[in-house]
């Protein structure tokens, strides 16, 4: 007896997850039924074969779209940025009274946003970049003291920070936006990176972005290490987290690994202070050990009790980088 409605219902099934149709004309003791079945199925009729054989290859598709679906979802969450309206509270003002100007450039299906401070036509400028879940005006206070110094200080919003375009970004992406807009800009002689700013600064002067200054403040020093740490929070299993992250490597044509600081710190030319503050509970104060270890030229201020954020407001942290700097030619 023939089951034509199952048999086609089961054919459907296999062609929209296989993207190919199955052979129900062929023998079912050819190569595709020999290769997907076991000898059991040789007793039964070549309909009930073929049934078994498409069940068994939907069933070994599905699970593999299962596993994908849930590592593509995991990275885009990897990925997604909280956004807060108080980023945005009472800049106005600010903006008008302080002469910056706001420029913003599209970038990546995605956009960047750019606030520039007043200065000289030629003076060199500094480009400063925020973290992840950051936006450029934590860095306002330092970017004042520095371009009352002579600096061209420019602020960025990286991309689904602050003011800037998209929901998702990634540290390969916050490393290329330092790239383009400092092409853009043309004359950065130094860049300040907070948090996850600074490996992106790292990664970004390591591949090539000319610097004769560069400050990590806060910076981490392994993007394998943030994985773990996100497979920790959501329980997920290793397979799953290497799977994650084999997607967002492919995704991103970069090794998560080879951005570490043990591969990006030798390879970079600029003289580099690391500021971080041994209470520091977001990124350890291990991380500006390994750093100095690994910098060819480098020097460290160790503070205490500033944690991750309030390093960036000190005094004696402004005063600090403005003496690492030197004079603004």
């Amino acid at each position: 007896m023939e089951y034509p409605g199952l048999q086609r219902r089961f054919h459907l099934l296999l062609k929209a997850v296989t993207n190919s149709p199955l052979p129900l004309s062929e023998s079912p003791h050819g190569h595709f039924l020999q290769s997907e079945q076991p000898d059991s199925n040789r007793s039964l009729s070549p309909q009930s074969a073929a049934i078994r054989a498409s069940a068994h290859i939907v069933k070994s598709r599905l699970a593999h779209f299962t596993n994908h679906a849930a590592r593509l979802g995991h990275a885009r969450r990897c990925a997604t940025v909280l956004h807060s309206d108080s980023q945005q509270t009472g800049i106005a003002p600010f903006f008008a009274a302080a002469g910056v100007r706001i420029e913003s450039l599209p970038f990546e299906q995605a956009s960047l946003t750019l606030y520039h401070w007043p200065a000289a036509e030629n003076a060199p400028q500094l480009l400063m970049t925020h973290g992840w879940g950051g936006w450029g005006l934590q860095l306002v206070t330092l970017a004042e003291a520095l371009g009352a110094a002579g600096w061209a200080v420019v602020l960025i919003d990286q991309p689904a920070h602050g003011r800037s375009a998209a929901w998702r970004s990634t540290l390969p992406q916050f490393a290329r936006a330092l790239n383009y807009a400092a092409a853009r800009l043309g004359r950065v002689q130094a860049v300040v990176g907070h948090s996850m700013g600074g490996a992106a600064a790292c990664i970004a002067a390591a591949n090539g972005l000319a610097l004769r200054k560069l400050i990590l403040i806060s910076a981490p020093i392994s993007m394998i290490q943030v994985t773990h740490e996100y497979a920790t929070t959501f329980g997920l299993r290793e397979k799953l987290r290497a799977s994650m992250v084999s997607y967002l490597e492919g995704r991103e044509g970069m090794v998560f690994e080879r951005m570490d600081a043990i591969h990006t710190a030798p390879r970079i030319n600029a003289s580099t202070l690391v500021v971080h503050d041994r209470e520091d509970a977001i990124v350890p104060y291990s991380a500006a050990q390994t750093l100095i270890e690994n910098l060819p030229d480098a020097q460290l201020l160790e503070t205490s009790g500033l944690g991750h954020r309030r390093v960036l407001k000190d005094p004696g942290v402004i005063h600090a980088v403005m003496q690492f700097l030197g004079p603004a030619s």
